[in-house]
């Protein structure tokens, strides 16, 4: 049986119910179908996110602390150091609206936690800090797991009056717990029973994306050791309208975007670019595919393929459509499959035209999609691509500190032969 069977298998019916409702969302990898009246639905199935694969640490980083995390028996266990600060392990990709679903077990003496939509201060290895599910044995009178913490951040964001101690979590057991983050609006489950509905307008207003962190609490000097145990820890991203997504490429036709290029619609939402005969070169701008309406803040999130040596890009803030490359912000789309990581430039897949050069090369094989997501929020941009972090850049320390604050969002026809396909294009205003 997989991790995903198992998974499923411990959830309570009515979990599984509310957990896998489906909705509009990026189609993650496939995981293996459970068998039974409890299995999910197909677009719903296909969106579940394997974030811990049973094995390794891979596509987690440990920041802050000197807690130590390793895997046995298919569990993350994090345990204690002595006099350590608080540790955290962090995906290695930030999230916006998601649905979460762990299991853990925790030591009765140590309060542990699930960062969410978290971010760090002064650099990578900065001080964690955003919103968290709390994680604390119930003991005698009750405490207050579920409830949402500002770690690093303000405290308690749940309210005193509605943070009321419980004996929900299950102490020397493991405990499901299941955490729905759309907008700013926070909702957590254990064991099928609701504990939180918050609604935080500051909280989402400064980490309205961010990474996904398993707390080793702090301990005094000769206390310990403790551990707090994770496993089946999966994650589905949420795109609904009303939270603020909505579809830029309605995958029929070209509705809210202008062009003068051959961008076809094809079946299952696939947009495709075909430069006529004759259409060579990038310097084309009319050709390129242009929304009609201009963007500041946002989340971009959308899929593509490429040939063999394809070639194109993804314009954002766009000031003037006729010269987007002096008036706008350019993230590349290249076949740089193969590429070493130390050999990439700011003209190779992800990078930043002019500016920056991505951390890895995170490209897909030529005909596979590649799924990119860029964040802009004032100066800072980020991109991730398959899930890798590859540019975290203050575009105002940089050579396009002038470009407009807002503007078109575009794809680039870059000519003959660049015969590329796009689909699930989608966008939230920050």
């Amino acid at each position: 049986m997989s991790l995903y069977n198992e998974a499923i298998m411990r959830m309570p019916p009515a979990l599984v119910g509310l957990a896998l409702l489906p909705c509009l969302s990026f189609a993650a990898p496939s995981i293996p179908k459970p068998e039974g009246e409890n299995s999910p639905t197909e677009a719903a199935q296909e969106s579940w996110v394997r974030l811990f694969d049973g094995k390794t640490l891979a596509g987690w980083t440990q920041r802050n602390g000197t807690a130590t995390y390793r895997v046995e028996d298919g569990d993350v266990i994090g345990k204690t150091n002595d006099g350590s600060p608080n540790s955290f392990l962090c995906s290695n990709r930030d999230y916006s609206d998601f649905e979460l679903y762990f299991q853990v077990k925790v030591h009765g003496s140590l309060n542990s936690g699930v960062q969410i939509r978290s971010t760090t201060r002064d650099g990578f290895m900065g001080r964690v800090n955003g919103p968290q599910v709390e994680i604390e044995a119930s003991g005698a009178n009750g405490a207050e797991a579920g409830y949402l913490y500002a770690e690093a951040a303000g405290g308690w964001m749940t309210p005193d009056d509605l943070r009321v101690p419980h004996k929900v979590f299950r102490d020397g057991e493991w405990n499901q717990y299941r955490v729905l983050a759309e907008g700013p609006r926070i909702r957590t489950w254990i064991n099928g029973e609701q504990v939180s509905d918050l609604t935080h307008e500051g909280m989402y207003a400064s980490h309205p994306r961010g990474f996904i962190g398993l707390q080793v609490h702090g301990i005094g000097r000769g206390q310990g050791p403790f551990e707090v145990r994770w496993r089946d820890i999966y994650i589905r991203e949420v795109r609904t309208k009303e939270f603020g997504w909505k579809t830029l490429y309605n995958g029929k036709d070209l509705t809210g975007w202008e062009t003068e290029g051959n961008w076809l619609p094809e079946k299952d939402g696939v947009l495709v670019i075909r430069p006529r005969e004759g259409e060579l070169g990038w310097q084309r701008f009319g050709s390129y595919l242009w929304t009609k309406e201009p963007y500041g803040d946002f989340i971009l999130d959308l899929e593509y393929s490429y040939p063999k040596g394809g070639n194109s890009g993804v314009f954002v803030r766009v000031g003037d459509t006729a010269s987007p490359v002096d008036t706008g912000i350019e993230a590349q789309i290249l076949d740089c499959w193969g590429k070493p990581d130390d050999k990439m430039t700011a003209h190779d897949h992800a990078g930043i035209i002019g500016t920056s050069p991505p951390k890895i090369n995170a490209s897909m094989p030529p005909g596979e999609w590649n799924h990119m997501i860029l964040c802009m929020r004032g100066g800072h941009l980020e991109v991730d691509l398959n899930g890798s972090r590859v540019i975290d850049l203050d575009v105002s320390k940089t050579g396009l500190k002038e470009r407009p604050a807002r503007g078109h969002i575009g794809l680039q026809d870059h000519g003959a032969p660049n015969e590329l396909r796009f689909r699930n294009i989608l966008l939230k205003e920050l």
